[in-house]
């Protein structure tokens, strides 16, 4: 399966009835500010994201008073960002036979994501991921993925993925086998449909796990890859940022690549935009940074902006998410990007 790279679709992507479909794991995020101490009570690895069972989400739950929940999961996330950009995203996801899965649909369906969600076996509750935000705004994830674990393909179908602009998925499905149907059914839709395929590698450990078939999509179906500076050099063997960013030069490839701070670098056929990151008052919690990057950059991409546009509608996503607890923007980003003036007929 060859790509030509999502600059050189023609027609008008964004007439499409849905933006794009987002397909990752249906997580309840519980966000809550905790000193180290905390972290170190709760046994998990600070900084990473650890996978634990139902028993240790109840026991690390109870360390902790003034939970935040809200809808989240990476995909999820990013089309969250999507609809506050003013798209018409979708999310594809699978949740337990309980309160908080039918409090997961109407929480995006709120913020205007429509979902088609999965429900498996009746005793699998829907995942949680317990966020403990530390005081240098670093995240520490404690995840059950429940029900998560496995989509049916039936619901990517369902969700009417072929006529899209592109699809979105989050790399953490690789963990979980029962997905993989779902995933490479989007695929399929989407190259049919005359979409484009985009990827997030997610973390660099699962990039490691997963290293010879990320490889073997990344060359074979994927026309956009996000990835942070780690998941980057990981990805590609290099020693350092600049070889990275060389190694994903490659013929029909756009790749995004977030530096924290210091903002991100896009390329694209052999042009490369360097997007500083906006200044922000105070860092809060960097959870979806990355997730709310990615939807600023796919809202231009599928409008047709400048390469450098859609890393600075990126960035700005961002920071608007780093500015508070949780993943959900709490203003408008369709409003910000205005004010910005990075939305306008182009």
């Amino acid at each position: 399966m060859s790509c030509t790279g999502p600059g050189a679709w023609s027609g008008d992507l964004s007439s499409r009835e849905t933006d794009v479909v987002c397909i990752g794991h249906a997580i309840v995020d519980r966000v809550a500010t905790v000193d180290a101490r905390t972290i170190e009570v709760a046994g998990v690895e600070p900084g990473a994201m650890t996978l634990i069972g139902g028993d240790e989400v109840a026991r690390i739950a109870e360390l902790v008073d003034g939970w935040v929940l809200m809808a989240g999961g990476s995909a999820a996330n990013t089309a969250v960002g999507l609809a506050s950009l003013g798209a018409h995203p979708a999310f594809v996801g699978s949740v337990g036979h309980d309160i908080l899965g039918e409090e997961y649909e109407r929480d995006l369906a709120r913020v205007g994501v429509r979902c088609v969600l999965s429900r498996g076996a009746v005793e699998l509750r829907t995942g949680q991921c317990l966020v403990l935000v530390s005081s240098d705004s670093g995240r520490t994830m404690a995840t059950n993925l429940g029900a998560g674990v496995v989509i049916d393909a039936a619901a990517v179908e369902q969700v009417f993925v072929g006529t899209a602009a592109a699809v979105y998925i989050e790399g953490y499905l690789l963990d979980s086998p029962g997905t993989a149907a779902a995933l490479e059914r989007s695929i399929e839709l989407a190259k049919s449909g005359g979409g484009f395929v985009a990827l997030s590698l997610s973390d660099h450990f699962l990039v490691e796990r997963h290293a010879e078939f990320l490889n073997e999509i990344v060359r074979d179906a994927v026309d956009l890859l996000f990835a942070n500076e780690e998941e980057a050099r990981r990805f590609t063997g290099a020693d350092d940022l600049s070889g990275a960013l060389d190694a994903l030069e490659r013929p029909g490839l756009m790749a995004a690549v977030t530096l924290g701070a210091r903002g991100a670098v896009l390329l694209s056929r052999g042009e490369r935009a360097v997007v500083r990151a906006p200044p922000v008052g105070k860092v809060v919690d960097t959870t979806g940074a990355g997730d709310l990057f990615a939807a600023g950059v796919l809202y231009g991409i599928i409008r047709g902006a400048p390469l450098e546009t859609s890393g600075r509608l990126g960035a700005l996503a961002a920071g608007e998410i780093v500015s508070h607890l949780g993943a959900q923007p709490q203003v408008s980003l369709r409003s910000l990007a205005g004010k910005a003036g990075l939305i306008e007929p182009w």
